[in-house]
């Protein structure tokens, strides 16, 4: 019998250790998929940047302006596509304290995680509505199921010709002589918010069981107007630079969003993007401390007693913090990090 007991006891041991090991690989596992599904979403609105068509922002009439300085999530702004004060294909906002879109009231300061970036990308879709090249009427509810999902401004362009932007509710315009298309328009900004389960009143300490999970977050244009919608959980880090060329062709230097200037923003013809997973579940076998530098001017730095050290300079990560989370070091951390072009842009 002791015997016996003593082989059971060593079986238990190992089956315990290797479902150990088993939960810290899925962990690792999760964290991988996170990243690429983020990187993946993000990307893709990078490289649609700036589409209008076959043509160019400064070409397109009707509704499309360039903000004015508009810094809300209004009509304005959702309409801000060519190059201005705050405006434009793509524009950034570096992290700051609270949230970096003035006057936005669909993000509460409560739903942003301070000292992260914030991009915005304005684009036509590639998939064209069907629309008889002649008609003008407005569009039609079976016309707008051919080019899901909709939105509530839409562009008509004929390449090389002419583009205008329109409301849902308005005709259709006549572009030029050659094939007309109508496209859907997009608004996309990216963000993180601190919790993945959002209570009524905004995240807070206790959401998500009392371990609150940051989660990359988007603003889509619909055919309602803004909606937030989650993408993917564990994403502690969103940092973004930008590449800007002095000759059209070439990136000769990368900024953050608070170094690149008005007249910068549209030569700017790549994004360095840089996202930081988190694991969902606490490892306490080991510790997880290092420094993790997730952008040029901004690393932060766990250890292994669980204190967090932010090193910025620039602005970046202005506010950031992991404060809320106890003994940060018991959790397994990914990045990864790519530049993507803004194929728009670079290809004329």
């Amino acid at each position: 019998m002791l015997l016996g007991a003593i082989v059971v006891a060593g079986l238990i041991q190992i089956l315990t250790a290797n479902r150990k090991a088993y939960q810290l690989q899925e962990s690792n596992n999760f964290q991988q998929q996170n990243l690429r599904f983020a990187t993946d979403r993000i990307d893709w609105s990078i490289r649609m940047a700036d589409f209008w068509g076959g043509l160019r922002a400064a070409d397109v009439t009707g509704l499309l302006g360039d903000g004015g300085g508009a810094t809300g999530c209004d009509d304005t702004w959702l309409v801000a596509g060519k190059p201005g004060s705050g405006a434009g294909g793509l524009y950034g906002y570096d992290g700051a304290a609270v949230f970096p879109i003035a006057s936005c009231a669909l993000v509460p300061n409560s739903d942003y995680v301070p000292g992260t970036d914030v991009l915005v990308v304005r684009y036509a879709d590639t998939d064209p509505c069907a629309v008889p090249d002649g008609n003008t009427a407005a569009l039609s509810a079976t016309t707008l199921s051919t080019c899901l999902p909709s939105s509530s401004y839409f562009l008509a362009a004929s390449v090389g010709q002419g583009a205008q932007l329109f409301k849902l509710a308005d005709s259709i315009p006549l572009t030029g002589d050659t094939q007309r298309y109508v496209y859907p328009y997009r608004v996309e900004a990216y963000y993180l918010q601190p919790c993945s389960d959002r209570p009524a009143a905004g995240c807070n300490a206790m959401s998500d069981g009392g371990t609150p999970r940051p989660t990359l977050m988007r603003l889509r244009l619909t055919e309602s107007g803004l909606v937030r919608e989650p993408l993917v959980e564990g994403i502690e880090q969103l940092q973004l630079e930008y590449g800007v060329s002095t000759d059209g062709t070439h990136v000769n230097q990368f900024k953050n969003a608070t170094k690149v200037t008005a007249a910068e923003w549209p030569t700017v013809l790549a994004v360095r993007v840089t996202l930081l997973a988190r694991s969902p579940d606490r490892d306490v076998s080991v510790s997880h401390a290092g420094t993790f530098k997730v952008s040029e001017k901004c690393s932060y730095t766990i250890s292994n007693a669980g204190a967090v050290t932010l090193a910025t300079t620039d602005s970046d990560c202005t506010g950031f913090s992991l404060g809320g989370l106890a003994r940060p070091n018991q959790f397994s951390r990914s990045m990864q990090q790519q530049i993507v072009q803004i194929r728009n842009r670079v290809r004329g």
